[in-house]
């Protein structure tokens, strides 16, 4: 893998600066994506203005089943693996070559918007229908992939799939993921449910592929305010999930005294507090996104609450240091109120940088359109990086609003963001070729 990347840097600094010939020609249809777009909302619980389809539902499953129609009518080898992940396997003129991937998900968060995942699969399946309609024969193969559980909404962790194919989590581990409602569904349970646990394949090594790319609306006002509707993604900030459950007494909530009560829901909003006061003063931000106490009741002492949050930061020392700060505040806040606790750190990613030769294929696929940015958030793209070079295209978000009903992005920004994804896959075709050639 480190010869494959030095070879393609190599040739990346001797490629012209354009896109490659078969790129200049290529485009696509805005007025079928941007259906699409709207048609797939459909599937979704009541959720007005937006599209709540959480991973492993009904909605999630009609979903599914619409992308797997789409693929296999335009003749797609399809598969699906055991953490419910969808793999439409296109052939190319040299199929010895791994293929180059194009994913997202199609699952999104409660009262999410119809553009956060969608659009990276969608804008996918345009790609691939204007290439088959414009007669556009990559030398390498493609894939075009629907990842499980990108978003966490209803199991956590969350980059399930993506996690497991990138060797960071294993399947029975994913399977193993729990509900956030506190029900004791998992993911396991729900995807054999909807009939999506599969045979394909579900690591890295399983089945390798040359790049990935991914479209996602950016989340973030770079583009607004330069007035671009697209660009490359530089890389992203670091990232720490942790989930901590604190352990203390059940009693009366009426009766027994203020002094020697062990209520740990109490301690836990200690420890919120103390995630906003650290967020502020190491310049960087926090969020508390699950809170579970038990027992439930109108008279109880909560004796055990579970608690999950993350911790991000721009550099490496500042989310390392909110990571060990935030540890002894826990320890500092069990031990003044007499629990114990458990503390786990589900996810840890320090901020880095996409490939440089796949960052310069978007570059160059945006052209004049797009500047550079980077992302506040994990993706997909965020685990295959890890193997693979992988480069990210972001299309402009109104007011940089998303996991809302407000997440927008206009129909014309929809339709460059799947014509770059599109010409940067070609770029990297072309680079590969000439590896080959070389």
């Amino acid at each position: 893998m480190i010869a494959f990347r030095r070879a393609t840097q190599s040739i990346a600094k001797r490629a012209y600066s354009s896109c490659a010939p078969s790129a200049t020609r290529f485009s696509i249809n805005g007025d079928r994506l941007w259906n699409d777009i709207h048609e797939t909302a459909k599937w979704s619980a009541p959720s007005p203005g937006g599209v709540t389809r959480l991973c492993a539902d009904e909605n999630d499953k009609k979903v599914r089943d619409w992308f797997r129609e789409q693929v296999l009518a335009l003749g797609a080898s399809y598969k699906v693996n055991a953490t419910g992940t969808q793999f439409a396997h296109f052939e190319g003129e040299d199929n010895s070559i791994p293929p180059i991937a194009m994913g997202s998900h199609l699952d999104t968060v409660a009262t999410g918007g119809r553009f956060d995942g969608p659009l990276g699969v969608i804008g996918g399946l345009e790609v691939l229908r204007s290439m088959r309609e414009q007669n556009v024969k990559t030398n390498a193969p493609l894939v075009l992939i629907n990842w499980t559980n990108e978003e966490g909404a209803r199991f956590f962790p969350l980059l399930g799939s993506s996690a497991v194919y990138a060797g960071q989590s294993s399947v029975e581990q994913a399977h193993a993921s729990i509900s956030t409602d506190n029900s004791a569904l998992t993911l396991g349970s729900e995807l054999a449910k909807i009939g999506y646990v599969g045979d394909g394949p579900n690591y890295f090594d399983d089945y390798p592929i040359s790049a990935h790319f991914e479209i996602h609306v950016e989340q973030h006002t770079d583009l607004e305010k330069a007035n671009k509707p697209v660009g490359w993604v530089e890389g992203w900030q670091g990232m720490t999930w942790y989930n901590v459950v604190f352990h203390g007494d059940d009693g009366h909530a009426n009766t027994k005294p203020m002094w020697g009560r062990r209520d740990t829901l109490a301690a836990s909003a200690k420890l919120i507090t103390e995630l906003e006061n650290l967020a502020y003063e190491k310049h960087g931000y926090t969020t508390t996104t699950g809170i579970h106490s038990h027992p439930f009741g109108s008279c109880n002492i909560q004796s055990k609450t579970k608690v999950v949050f993350c911790l991000m930061h721009k550099e490496t020392e500042g989310l390392e240091e909110m990571g060990e700060e935030i540890v002894k505040r826990i320890k500092s806040i069990a031990e003044m109120r007499g629990l114990e606790y458990d503390l786990n750190r589900d996810i840890h990613l320090l901020p880095a940088n996409f490939w440089p030769e796949a960052v310069d294929c978007v570059k160059r696929a945006c052209g004049d359109k797009g500047i550079g940015s980077r992302t506040g958030t994990g993706h997909d793209s965020t685990m295959t990086t890890l193997k693979v070079p992988t480069a990210m295209v972001f299309v402009r978000a109104k007011d940089g609003i998303s996991h809302s009903a407000k997440e927008w992005s206009s129909k014309e920004d929809c339709a460059e963001g799947a014509l770059t994804l599109g010409k940067a896959v070609l770029n990297f075709d072309e680079l590969l070729k000439q590896k080959s050639a070389s």
